[in-house]
């Protein structure tokens, strides 16, 4: 006689099996290049005023369509004057998901003000993506966060030639994004390029100029070691409000202007995926593999204290009390300034018309997700402008340092008004912040946008400068 509950038992694995395969996501590319369409991977509006290409990856870090890299460096090289955002998303997100829409809404906005574009700037994009949603069925999904994480670790040694500047242009800024796993991707990549390519321990130059994660899922072990790195070899000048090398005393040249830092993180503060989720999977891990000892390693900034180890194993960069540096607070309810153009997310035009040496910004709206009305059925119209809140809020805010290592990697946390949870990047506070930190980073100069000033790499300090130094600050 046949068990009825031996049967019940296959019908369960089977239809547990049907819903595997069912939610799989496609593997992609999702933006091929064909013979019939050459230039699939590339979009933008009919008048030419940005561009955006697609270059995806597979799971091993390797390109899923060659001619999607190909095609997006030809559009930058046929760019006299290429403003260029690299964006690389974070988990759930993929080729076809929501972010698409926004970061192409980011692009079209940025492309709408002459403070962008005013001397025949070209606005560029490139997606970068990844399989950061590879099951679709609801609760399933949240169970390849591990594996999402390990892929997105893969990725990050492609992207360089995108972001490299081209000799030879007369203007070409390459700006880096990244979200979740996609800032862990843009945070090693930063880690492994920034330092020691001389022989000396100094800073190597960078192909890009400017760089913001959001909402970092990584561990904060390379972040400690990069930021111990950087204090070994710069301290902070007040007086002229740089980073001045330690073994260069006196030559402007290796000095890092404190607008200029090599990474700026922003991290929320009610982002419960990193803050709270985290540290329980990493301590799981830890459990699972049997990894119960840690050494004591320096913290940076902190001269001669020393933690364990799994304080960075188990905490993200911006949920680390021992690496937050900044933190974004509140200067009160103001008056939006005049002669504002814009209809929607009035903050960001109003931060990005005038510089900011004090490093305070705007923001105008309420946080409430009213940004989803971009995206209709996960598609963007190009010059589709969003009608007017109608319930504005002026508020003012300033990056301030709050302690820890003052070096050129800035930690911030952010108010939830500006950056909601872990997928609040997209969001019109925090897209006026962006637009804060690109003025702040790239001050105008009569009207137009001031090109940096090249910076050498320094020598390291020899140890009597160095213990000089540390016995200063204690």
């Amino acid at each position: 006689m046949r068990n009825p509950y031996s049967s019940w038992c296959r019908v369960l694995f089977s239809l547990t099996l049907a819903i595997l395969w069912a939610s799989c996501a496609s593997y992609g590319p999702y933006h091929a290049n064909t013979a019939t369409e050459p230039l699939n991977s590339v979009r933008g509006p009919a008048d030419g005023r940005y561009k955006m290409a697609f270059v995806e990856f597979g799971d091993q870090g390797s390109p899923l369509d060659n001619s999607q890299r190909k095609e997006a460096l030809e559009v930058v090289h046929k760019a006299q004057r290429p403003l260029l955002f690299v964006y690389i998303h974070g988990w759930q997100n993929n080729a076809v998901s929501g972010d698409v829409c926004r970061f192409e809404h980011f692009l079209d906005t940025v492309s709408s003000f002459p403070e962008f574009t005013g001397r025949k700037i070209d606005v560029i994009g490139v997606y970068i993506a990844w399989r950061g949603k590879d099951l679709t069925f609801p609760g399933l999904n949240l169970l390849t966060f591990w594996s999402r994480k390990s892929t997105g670790g893969g990725i990050a040694a492609a992207n360089s030639s995108v972001a490299a500047r081209e000799p030879g242009k007369e203007y070409h800024h390459t700006v880096l994004l990244g979200h979740s796993f996609g800032a862990l991707v843009l945070g090693n990549t930063i880690s492994h390029s920034i330092l020691g390519a001389n022989g000396e321990g100094g800073r190597s130059s960078s192909p890009w100029d400017m760089a913001v994660a959001f909402n970092s899922a990584d561990t904060s072990i390379t972040t400690r070691q990069l930021m111990s790195e950087l204090d070994y070899l710069y301290k902070y000048d007040p007086q002229k409000r740089a980073y001045v090398s330690r073994g260069n005393l006196g030559e402007e040249t290796t000095a890092v202007r404190e607008n200029r830092p090599a990474l700026v993180l922003l991290q929320s503060e009610n982002d419960s995926a990193t803050g709270q989720i985290f540290p329980i999977g990493q301590e799981v891990v830890d459990v699972t593999n049997l990894h119960f000892h840690w050494q004591k390693v320096p913290v940076p900034g902190h001269h001669g204290e020393k933690v364990s180890e799994n304080e960075f194993y188990t905490h993200t960069p911006g949920n680390n009390k021992y690496l937050v540096n900044y933190h974004v607070v509140p200067l009160g309810e103001t008056s939006p300034p005049s002669d504002l153009r814009a209809t929607e997310n009035r903050a960001f035009e109003a931060n990005i018309k005038q510089n900011s040496p004090d490093f305070s910004f705007y923001t105008s709206e309420h946080n409430d997700g009213h940004e989803g009305n971009s995206c209709r059925n996960g598609e963007y119209t190009p010059g589709d402008v969003r009608s007017p809140t109608g319930k504005e809020l002026w508020r003012k805010w300033k990056f301030q340092y709050t302690g820890n290592a003052r070096v050129p990697y800035w930690i911030v946390r952010v108010p939830k008004d500006i950056i909601w949870g872990h997928g609040g990047l997209w969001s019109d506070n925090s897209i006026a912040m962006l637009g804060a930190l690109f003025r702040i980073e790239f001050p105008l100069a009569g009207g137009k946008v001031a090109t940096p000033k090249p910076v050498t790499a320094p020598r390291s300090p020899d140890l009597q400068q160095l213990n000089r130094d540390k016995h200063a600050s204690e």
